[in-house]
C-alpha cells in the first residue's frame, strides 16, 4: 500500500503539478536567454553650433609720416627736461626712453589678420577662446569707416576685448552678442582720445 501510495504522487508530478520554485520564464523563438544580439548601441551624435566666421584686422592700423615720429622726439626731450630739473630720477629718465622704443616698434609693426569664430556661447580670436557669459555688456564703435564691438568683462580690472568686423557682416555679429547681452553706448576714455588724436 505505501508504494502504491508513492507511485500515485509520481505519476501526479508528472501529470500536472508544478514546482512553484521553477521559472515559469520561456524565451521567445530564435532567441536564448544568453542572446543579446537584439541590443545595440549607438554613438552620440555631435550637434554643431552654428556660428559665424570671418578674418579682419587686430587693429586699425594708421600709417605714420616722419612728422609722427618728430612729435614723439619732442615728447620724449619735453619729459626728459622735466626730469632733469624738477623730479631729478635716472630711473624716470630710463622708464621714458624705454616706453618710447616700445612705442617705436609697436607702431613699426604691421597689424595681423585675425580668424575670428563666433557663436552663441563663445567667441574664438585665433586660438584664444572667451565666453560670452564672462562679459556684462557690448558697445559698437565706429573709426572712420572701420567697425568694432567693445566687449565689457565682468571682472573689474580686466581688459575690454575689441572685436573686428567687415561693415557686410556686422549686422549678424551684433545680433548674436544683443541675444547673449545688453547693447549700450561707450564712452570714449582720455587714453583712446589721445591715442586717436596722434593716428596711433
Amino acid at each position: 500500500m505505501q508504494e502504491e501510495h508513492l507511485e500515485g504522487n509520481n505519476t501526479g508530478e508528472n501529470s500536472g503539478y508544478q514546482n512553484p520554485y521553477e521559472s515559469t520564464f520561456s524565451a521567445p523563438p530564435n532567441m536564448t536567454t544568453e542572446d543579446t544580439s537584439s541590443i545595440t548601441t549607438e554613438p552620440p551624435q555631435t550637434i554643431d553650433t552654428p556660428g559665424l566666421a570671418w578674418q579682419a584686422s587686430e587693429y586699425i592700423e594708421h600709417e605714420k609720416d616722419m612728422k609722427w615720429y618728430l612729435l614723439l622726439l619732442v615728447i620724449v626731450i619735453v619729459l626728459l627736461v622735466v626730469d632733469y630739473f624738477l623730479i631729478q630720477s635716472w630711473t624716470f629718465a630710463l622708464l621714458i626712453v624705454v616706453m618710447a622704443a616700445a612705442v617705436v616698434l609697436y607702431a613699426k609693426r604691421p597689424a595681423q589678420v585675425m580668424e575670428y569664430r563666433l557663436t552663441p556661447q563663445s567667441l574664438t580670436i585665433n586660438d584664444k577662446h572667451f565666453s560670452l557669459h564672462d562679459f556684462r555688456a557690448f558697445g559698437v564703435v565706429k573709426e572712420g569707416s572701420f567697425y568694432s564691438v567693445s566687449l565689457i568683462p565682468l571682472k573689474r580690472f580686466s581688459p575690454a576685448v575689441n572685436v573686428y568686423f567687415p561693415p557686410e557682416d556686422g549686422e549678424q555679429i551684433v545680433d548674436v552678442f544683443g541675444s547673449v547681452m545688453p547693447m549700450q553706448e561707450l564712452k570714449t576714455g582720455i587714453i583712446d582720445k589721445l591715442a586717436n588724436k596722434i593716428r596711433f
